[in-house]
């Protein structure tokens, strides 16, 4: 298969499974779900076959060419339960139907979810948060378009095989203007494929620009009012949006050309047979039913032929939407995206497992020897880093803006990869630090904290079995006890998204409960307290400090966290300066005498 870029150009994707054989396997996900949604569906298909055959019978019926047997009061009762009949059977498949889709929707996205978070460099899923909104979105929708088109081809493909040999008994030639539309339709759109995949690939282009931007937009709001650029900002979503329309109206316009086309061939198919069967019905050669029963058919036949043109011009859209899934998370194949597996949509969903401070989690000695990690075409990163924490411990890491603080802790956590080194816990190497500094051996909370639109309680525990004594010790560790009679509702307060009901320091302090309530032995804060206020800076400080609950790795440049280290750890220009404690590096490191002076702005 092929994919198409941000930039509309068509590449080839990596090796891996065709289109075809992706589809095959995602058919088999479900195969009863699948195959009850293709029986129903098919004899809804089926269904104007037999209307056909009462319609032929019915007309001759009144004109008197039909021979002894049903008269037209009877077919007309048939008529009517065949007709009842049918919606019955689409009710039963709408609702296997429904179930069906939405077990390969969810397969696909938690697929693509789960590689997305195995990626052991982050930088290497090439899509900001917008792009990735949009393939987890449109991109498994458009492949389950494809899919369906196959749960509707059986039925038609039966039908339009039975309809033309039953026509054919009655008459060759009128039976071979039947059909040529859905030839004609094939072949028209096997040749607007090309333009298909293009219209499509510019219009996803198109659609990520303008939703990744609105999501960047609505993430800077302080930054944009602060410098005063609403204006420029709004011109600039309005030129994406305006691309983002015209490149929809593009795509859809050829797609609802193309079926103009289809639908239109099949009329002029239709006027075709009235004048051929004209003189044959005069002639006594052709009978009302069999005209009856013909224009029945005609729709119906092209309609068949139709379907597989959409066949084909879905293939082509499902070929662009797996090759962007692929280079989400940089796959080089796709045969991940269909990997069979529960998605707990009926089956009871897998419980969380409760992690205690228990042994497991314990940490009497973490070793980081050699540590490195620089950013692709940059200096900037950290070199020859060598740290030890001890159990219980306090540690800061400071430095001046650019040191390389955050990520000395990315690198360390695998958030970001290790290009060399290593890290020992307990005298044990760590192969892979990114599976390895999980509760209950390391909790974390960012530099920038992601809250999720629910309930505080829910974004503090994420998943933890609810514990009240848990969540109330983790908010006083917190220091949010002050915060919650403030709330709407308390703990049930909603936050909104990235929890914009709350101050930048009960984000912060809800961050660090989220850690708390994990018990964990080693605590990794990357500049938690940058929002909070002295008073409560130090409260937090002091409960950290007092509780113990494992060691802590923490990036600060204030002073509250400085005057509790047992170690300090001085970056400079992605190096370390020096190591010690606040009086030590006071007494001996420059670096720090200048941190220490630009805090207060006062001498020491």
């Amino acid at each position: 298969m092929s994919g198409t870029p941000s930039d509309g150009t068509t590449v080839d994707p990596p090796e891996g499974m065709t289109t075809g054989r992706t589809a095959l396997k995602l058919l088999r996900y479900r195969p009863g779900l699948f195959l009850a949604t293709v029986f129903f569906r098919g004899l809804d298909d089926l269904q104007p076959f037999a209307v056909g055959l009462i319609m032929q019978a019915f007309f001759n019926a009144l004109s008197g060419d039909a021979p002894a047997g049903l008269n037209a009061w009877t077919l007309v009762v048939l008529f009517v339960l065949l007709e009842l009949g049918d919606r019955v059977t689409l009710f039963i498949a709408a609702v296997v139907g429904v179930r069906w889709r939405f077990h390969v929707e969810s397969l696909l996205r938690k697929n693509l979810l789960q590689a997305v978070m195995e990626v052991h460099n982050p930088r290497q899923v090439s899509v900001s948060s917008g792009e990735a909104t949009n393939r987890f979105r449109d991109d498994v929708e458009a492949v389950v378009r494809y899919l369906e088109q196959y749960v509707n081809l059986w039925g038609n493909l039966i039908f339009a095989a039975l309809a033309i040999s039953y026509m054919a008994k009655i008459d060759v030639a009128v039976t071979a203007v039947t059909v040529i539309p859905s030839i004609l339709i094939v072949t028209i759109v096997d040749i607007a494929r090309k333009h298909i995949q293009r219209y499509r690939a510019a219009q996803r282009a198109a659609t990520e620009a303008a939703t990744n931007f609105a999501n960047e937009m609505f993430g800077s709001v302080l930054a944009i009012q602060v410098a005063t650029t609403e204006s420029p900002i709004v011109d600039r979503f309005r030129r994406l949006n305006d691309a983002r329309r015209k490149s929809t109206l593009v795509d859809n316009l050829f797609t609802q050309m193309l079926f103009s086309i289809n639908f239109n061939i099949s009329h002029v198919a239709t006027g075709a047979i009235l004048i051929m069967v004209a003189e044959q019905m005069r002639s006594g050669q052709f009978t009302v039913g069999d005209f009856a029963l013909f224009t029945t058919y005609v729709g119906e036949v092209a309609r068949s032929g139709s379907l597989i043109g959409s066949v084909m011009a879905q293939h082509r859209r499902a070929e662009v939407s797996l090759s962007r899934m692929e280079r989400t998370a940089e796959l080089d194949r796709s045969d991940s995206l269909v990997e069979h597996g529960p998605v707990f949509l009926t089956e009871p969903a897998p419980s969380v497992e409760r992690h205690t401070d228990g042994d497991q989690g314990r940490l009497d000695r973490l070793s980081v020897r050699g540590l490195t990690h620089v950013f692709d075409g940059s200096s900037n990163g950290v070199y020859d880093i060598d740290i030890d924490l001890g159990p219980d411990s306090f540690n800061v890491v400071t430095g001046r803006i650019g040191a390389g603080k955050t990520t000395l802790l990315r690198t360390l956590l695998g958030v970001l990869p290790m290009q060399s080194g290593r890290v020992d816990w307990n005298g044990e190497r760590v192969e892979d630090p990114k599976s390895f500094f999980v509760p209950p051996r390391c909790a974390y909370t960012p530099q920038v904290p992601r809250l999720f639109s629910e309930k505080l309680r829910d974004n503090i525990l994420m998943g933890v079995p609810d514990s009240d004594g848990e969540v109330a010790e983790a908010i006083r560790l917190g220091v949010m006890e002050d915060d919650i009679p403030t709330l709407e509702n308390g703990l049930e307060t909603l936050v909104g998204p990235r929890g914009v009901k709350l101050s930048g320091g009960q984000m912060q302090r809800t961050a660090a409960a989220r850690m708390f309530v994990r018990r964990a032995g080693l605590y990794v804060f990357d500049d938690l307290s940058s929002a909070l206020d002295v008073e409560t800076e130090n409260a937090l400080w002091d409960r950290v400090f007092a509780a113990r609950r494992g060691a802590s790795l923490v990036v600060s440049h204030r002073r509250p966290a400085l005057e509790r280290a047992d170690q300090i750890i001085v970056l400079k220009e992605g190096r370390i300066e020096a190591v010690g404690t606040l009086r030590q590096l006071l007494d001996g490191c420059e670096e720090m005498r200048h941190l220490w002076r630009g805090d207060h702005h006062e001498p020491t």
